[in-house]
């Protein structure tokens, strides 16, 4: 599949809407200072200790298809340096961006074993957006923050960046993948269903459209029926408190970026 190079890509091309709104509220607020403050310092004994005992560095040698795929990522959205890649053994579907110096990413093996090329690319430039859009370093710290009772409170603002910024990075996955199909067989993966299935219900974008409409349309009749008041404010909460947005929130975002004439569609047609 020949893909666009993105050339002057600009985070502010793509951004969610409440992004940089967010990020000022969570840090100009003292409590939240504080937690990022104790997180950072437990993040500075952890990170490097993990990435060293735990992980192995790849490099062209190794796995050059790899490699190859890493800098096309992030020469498709005109991201320089190209980041350090290490390998981890890990049943985790997302591809993640850490940082103590500077941003490498971490690819669990279980991502290499199920994915096909075009849900690499989108994986990949995901992670590759969280560097170019600077998430890095509040979602590393995001990973070693404790949790529970009056913390979630402290939490919350912080949390509310973090939704946006992943939604943020869905949408630079996409520019990289320049495939809705592959992107949301990502997306489907974190729902549970292998991409050898999902492959199996769409392959084209078209197709993929038509699917995840249908989807999303019977998602709302379910919550309509069965989402009484105290299970609405048992969601909400859910999806406050969580440093991950839910994985149906995250999908019907991205959907409607997809569709959005200003979104997706405009940029690939500014490249054109």
């Amino acid at each position: 599949m020949k893909r666009k190079i993105l050339h002057g890509l600009k985070v502010a091309d793509f951004i969610h809407s409440d992004e940089l709104k967010k990020k000022e509220i969570a840090l100009n607020n003292a409590k939240v200072k504080e937690f990022i403050n104790s997180a950072t310092n437990l993040c500075k004994t952890a990170v490097d200790p993990v990435t060293q005992g735990t992980f192995v560095k790849i490099n062209e040698m190794s796995d050059p298809n790899l490699i190859r795929i890493v800098h096309e990522v992030c020469e498709i959205l005109d991201v320089s340096p190209v980041p350090e890649v290490y390998l981890c053994h890990l049943m985790y579907v997302n591809i993640s961006p850490y940082s103590s110096d500077k941003p490498y990413l971490v690819i669990p093996d279980y991502v290499l074993r199920y994915s096909d090329e075009d849900m690499l690319y989108y994986n990949i430039g995901n992670a590759v957006t969280m560097i170019k859009a600077d998430h890095v370093e509040l979602t590393t710290l995001a990973a070693y923050m404790p949790g529970g009772g009056s913390i979630e409170l402290i939490k919350l603002p912080f949390t509310a960046y973090l939704h946006c910024a992943d939604s943020t990075s869905d949408r630079g996955g996409l520019l990289a993948c320049q495939s809705f199909a592959a992107s949301i067989r990502n997306h489907f993966w974190e729902l549970g269903i292998p991409p050898a299935e999902s492959k199996k219900m769409f392959t084209t974008d078209k197709e993929a459209e038509i699917f995840v409409k249908k989807y999303l349309d019977e998602q709302e009749k379910v919550l309509e029926r069965y989402n009484g008041f105290f299970t609405q404010g048992a969601r909400k909460w859910q999806r406050m408190s969580y440093l991950e947005a839910p994985a149906n929130k995250m999908l019907r975002e991205l959907f409607n970026w997809y569709l959005d004439e200003n979104g997706y569609r405009a940029i690939m047609a500014a490249y054109d």
